[in-house]
C-alpha cells in the first residue's frame, strides 16, 4: 500500500472578490486531513465585507489572526436568541454544527483575518467543511420553486422571487454602507468567546511559548470535542518538541506566521511520516499517537492547531514533567543505553 501523502499544503480560494476571500483546505487534496476528519478555512474580510448568514455541517472554532469584526451566531432551536459579539485579534470563538452565523468587518481601513478549524467526522464529506448559505446564487433556498416558496411564506410568487433571488453575491459581499443598527453586546461573549491573552501559558517558557485553549476556558469546546493550540517560536531558530498526545488526539496545524521545518514520526521509526519545510499559510496534520518536532527559522514562527480532545495532555519527551522525566531513571538508562549523567540531563533540562 502506498504511503499517505502527508505534505503540508496551502489553501485554495473558493471565493475571492472586492469583499474579501475565503480559502479552504480539502480532504480531496490532502488525504491526511480527510483521514483524521479535520477541516480548515481562512476568511479575509475587507472593510464593509460581509459573509452572508450560513450554517455548516461541522463544529469549528474561529481564531482572529488580525483585525476586528462583528459576528452574529444563532443557536439551533425554535425561538433561539441571536448573540452578537465583537471579535478582536487573539479571540477564539466556538461555533457548533448547524448554528447560523454571519461575519461583518465594520472597520474603516483594516482587513480582518479569521482562521477556522473544525472536526468533520459528521460532515457531508469528511475532510471538508460544507456551508449552507441562506442567500445568493449558491443559497439553499435559491433552487426551490418560487411558487411553493410563496405559498409556504405567505408571499406572492413575485415577492418570493424577490426575497430569495435578489442577492447576487456568493458567500461574500461588500456592503454599500455601515450597518449602524448592528450592535455587539459585551455580555454575549460569555461562554462563546475567549481571548488568548486570558489563557495561562503552558509553562514551556524560554524561546517557545505555548497555550492551549481548552473546555476549562471555553466550555463549548467540551461539546465540540476539541481544543485550540497556540505556539510561538521566537526569532533565533527555536525548537519545539518532540511532543506527543497519547490520548489518541490528532492535530491539524496551521502556520500563521514565519517558516521552519517540521518532522512527524509514527510507529516503526525507520523513517519519518513527514520531514518538510513549511511557510506561513501551510496546513499539516499530526496523526493520532504520532510524535512531532518543529524548528523555526531565524525569524521565528507562530502555529495554530486544532487538537481533537477538549482537555488534551500535550507531553514532551524530555525535560521536567516529560515522558522520560516520569520514568524511573534506571529504566531510562537501560532503554537508551546511555550514562546516568545523560539521563539526568534528558529528564531535567
Amino acid at each position: 500500500m502506498a504511503a499517505q501523502d502527508m505534505s503540508p499544503k496551502a489553501g485554495k480560494p473558493l471565493v475571492e472578490n472586492q469583499a474579501g476571500s475565503y480559502l479552504a483546505w480539502s480532504g480531496k487534496d490532502q488525504p491526511a486531513v480527510a483521514g483524521e476528519k479535520l477541516g480548515c478555512g481562512l476568511l479575509v474580510l475587507k472593510p464593509l465585507g460581509f459573509a452572508l448568514p450560513h450554517y455548516a455541517d461541522s463544529g469549528k472554532f474561529g481564531y482572529v489572526l488580525g483585525g476586528s469584526a462583528v459576528v452574529g451566531v444563532l443557536p439551533v432551536g425554535v425561538d433561539a436568541r441571536e448573540r452578537v459579539v465583537r471579535l478582536e485579534a487573539g479571540d477564539v470563538i466556538a461555533v457548533r454544527a448547524g448554528e447560523v452565523s454571519w461575519w461583518y468587518n465594520d472597520a474603516d481601513g483594516e482587513d480582518v483575518t479569521i482562521l477556522f478549524m473544525g472536526d468533520t467526522a459528521g460532515a457531508v464529506s469528511p475532510g471538508d467543511i460544507s456551508y449552507f448559505i441562506l442567500a445568493g446564487p449558491t443559497g439553499v433556498l435559491g433552487s426551490l420553486d418560487a411558487g411553493l416558496l410563496a405559498t409556504a411564506s405567505g408571499l406572492t410568487p413575485e415577492q418570493a422571487a424577490t426575497a430569495f433571488r435578489s442577492q447576487p453575491a456568493a458567500l461574500l459581499t461588500k456592503l454599500s454602507r455601515k450597518l449602524h443598527g448592528v450592535r455587539p453586546r459585551e455580555h454575549d461573549r460569555h461562554g462563546l468567546v475567549v481571548n488568548a491573552a486570558c489563557v495561562p501559558a503552558d509553562g514551556t517558557g524560554g524561546a517557545v511559548g505555548t497555550k492551549t485553549v481548552t473546555a476549562a476556558h471555553l466550555p463549548l469546546l467540551d461539546q465540540l470535542g476539541f481544543s485550540v493550540g497556540l505556539a510561538r517560536l521566537e526569532a533565533g531558530a527555536a525548537v519545539r518538541g518532540p511532543w506527543v498526545l497519547r490520548d489518541a488526539a490528532a492535530q491539524a496545524v496551521y502556520v500563521a506566521r514565519g517558516s521552519g521545518r517540521v518532522q512527524v514520526a509514527g510507529a516503526g521509526g525507520a523513517s519519518t511520516l513527514l520531514d518538510a519545510e513549511v511557510a506561513a499559510g501551510s496546513l499539516l496534520v499530526v496523526p493520532r499517537y504520532a510524535v512531532a518536532l518543529v524548528a523555526g527559522d531565524a525569524g521565528g514562527m507562530e502555529l495554530v492547531s486544532l487538537i481533537k480532545s477538549p482537555r488534551p495532555a500535550v507531553e514532551h519527551f524530555t525535560g521536567k514533567g516529560s515522558v522520560l522525566g516520569g520514568l524511573t531513571p534506571e529504566i531510562v538508562q537501560a532503554t537508551l543505553n546511555v550514562s546516568p549523567e545523560l539521563v539526568e540531563q534528558l529528564r531535567t533540562k
